[in-house]
């Protein structure tokens, strides 16, 4: 039968019962609207052509300290239902040890069950850890849930929370058993375009995907706005191939180039317009018929901005030490994760030169703003063969608030690989300290803990037989046997010692 979690699993998420209380976790920025990815700057129409639609968001000028409060009127029985959301919603990731492709359930107002026996509502078949009737989720008149634990054997968790009753907002990781959910209560629209290279299925990454199947085909200049390793080349390389993809894709960091270099790298130079010097095209020119990508380009330097704003503008460009300017036709998309309207008006970067490459802005969102494609994108990144993730894990990868964005995922995936070995199922030890657990909340601390683990250290420690049959059960994930004996996992991991049991036997 399952048991109630442990310190060891608490110890991954913090978490703590909490009383009637709203939770709110600590994933960074909440409420990001998934459509208010695309911002249309006024500009001249010379080579855009039409003006990008603009992608209005499904409440305009709302920000997360707003969202209206819920309604505690129950009214009739819900309705559940997968399929096109125009409601509240919660997205499946991971449920009993299988990541599933992100399933959405839709939720009308009143009352949905969640559990592994439920009639109607939120079924949890195979989640051997999810109570028959688990919990229950109550949607107001405004469309705001709120979560009530219904005496669970292994308890309700949100944002890695224990929590009897909690309002949810946009974005909350929501667990039950060994099932995780990701919350999203802004209206979804399905609509979507393919872009192979832009993993993911969360509202904004859609969004985005229709952006820039509306921007490829034109000549505007494209700014691509995002944080550090969010993947701007990703999305700049699509755009050249869906528009450009017969031309060259040349890519310069504009943060990289000596100051001194800098025009004749953009721009080229003339045999003999400095000492020893030999003709050379430069970037522009080797990008002609194609695209040049400008990363970094809060960082060119300020007496370069009026040369590339020209450059732009003319559609050609003036080697040094020519008198004359050569034709090219580049289309140009630059990218920063730097506050370029904040740069104007300090001075740093020219306020026309930021009109000019602001025609059409591409914002890509950061990774703790779509968390129902953080497992996929892990797995994608760990390739062939696919491999099983423990709850343990799943939930931390959920919950980790991912400050370098899509290039984290892939340093996790490599670390993963090789610690990983062979193993079919991968477990939170193999990453230990590389994933940030949720900030603890009140009632969480250390002398609970010890309460409980010395409630459990009264029984007696598990022979040999008894431990490989429980690494057997749970297919070597320590984390899983740690919670259901109640003891934290270097204790486990003692016993292992003590017994000389070769875990990785039971993970293939």
């Amino acid at each position: 039968m399952p048991e109630d979690r442990s310190r060891s699993d608490r110890r991954l998420t913090r978490g703590a019962r909490v009383g009637r209380r709203t939770v709110h976790g600590g994933h960074g920025r909440r409420g990001i609207p998934g459509a208010e990815l695309l911002r249309h700057a006024l500009d001249s129409t010379r080579d855009c052509g039409p003006p990008p639609r603009l992608l209005a968001s499904a409440a305009p000028g709302r920000r997360p300290s707003e969202t209206p409060r819920m309604s505690t009127t129950e009214e009739k029985a819900p309705v559940v239902r997968r399929g096109p959301a125009r409601a509240p919603r919660l997205r499946l990731v991971y449920s009993g040890d299988v990541l599933v492709p992100p399933s959405t359930f839709v939720v009308s107002h009143g009352e949905t069950p969640i559990g592994r026996d439920v009639p109607a509502g939120v079924r949890l078949a195979q989640d051997g850890r999810a109570s028959r009737l688990h919990a229950t989720l109550h949607r107001g008149a405004l469309g705001m849930l709120r979560i009530v634990d219904e005496k669970s054997r292994n308890g309700t968790y949100v944002n890695g929370r224990r929590v009897e009753e909690a309002s949810l907002a946009d974005g909350d990781v929501l667990s039950v058993g060994d099932s995780h959910f990701v919350v999203r209560l802004e209206p979804e629209d399905l609509g979507d375009a393919p872009v192979p290279a832009l993993v993911g299925t969360a509202p904004c990454m859609r969004a985005l995907r229709r952006a820039i199947h509306e921007v490829a085909p034109t000549r505007a200049t494209v700014s691509i706005l995002g944080e550090s390793g969010c993947g701007k080349e990703v999305v700049a390389r699509a755009l050249h191939d869906l528009g450009r993809p017969q031309g060259p894709f040349v890519a310069v960091n504009c943060s990289a180039i000596p100051e001194t270099l800098a025009e004749s790298q953009l721009f080229g130079h003339v045999a003999g317009a400095f000492t020893g010097a030999v003709a050379r095209p430069g970037l522009f020119r080797a990008a002609h018929g194609g695209t040049l990508f400008l990363d970094e380009i809060g960082d060119l330097p300020p007496a370069l901005q009026p040369k590339l704003l020209r450059a732009i503008e003319d559609h050609a460009v003036l080697p040094v030490g020519a008198t004359s300017p050569i034709a090219c036709d580049v289309r140009i998309v630059a990218a920063t994760n730097r506050d370029l309207r904040a740069a104007v008006e300090g001075g740093a970067f020219r306020g026309d030169l930021f009109a000019r490459i602001s025609t059409f802005l591409l914002e890509i969102p950061p990774l703790r703003a779509r968390r129902e494609d953080i497992l996929e994108l892990l797995l994608h990144a760990l390739g062939a063969p696919r491999r099983r993730l423990s709850s343990a894990l799943a939930e931390a990868l959920l919950l980790h608030p991912w400050p370098f964005n899509v290039r984290e995922v892939l340093a996790l995936a490599a670390q993963l690989r090789i610690r990983g070995g062979s193993a079919d199922v991968l477990d939170l030890d193999l990453v230990e300290g590389r994933l940030t657990p949720a900030p603890a909340a009140t009632g969480d601390t250390d002398e609970d803990d010890e309460r409980e683990e010395a409630a459990a250290e009264k029984e007696p420690p598990p022979g040999r037989v008894e431990l490989e049959a429980l690494l057997q059960k749970h297919r070597g994930v320590v984390a899983d046997v740690a919670r259901v004996m109640r003891r934290s996992r270097k204790q486990v991991y003692r016993w292992i010692t003590e017994h000389g049991v070769d875990v990785r036997r039971f993970r293939g």
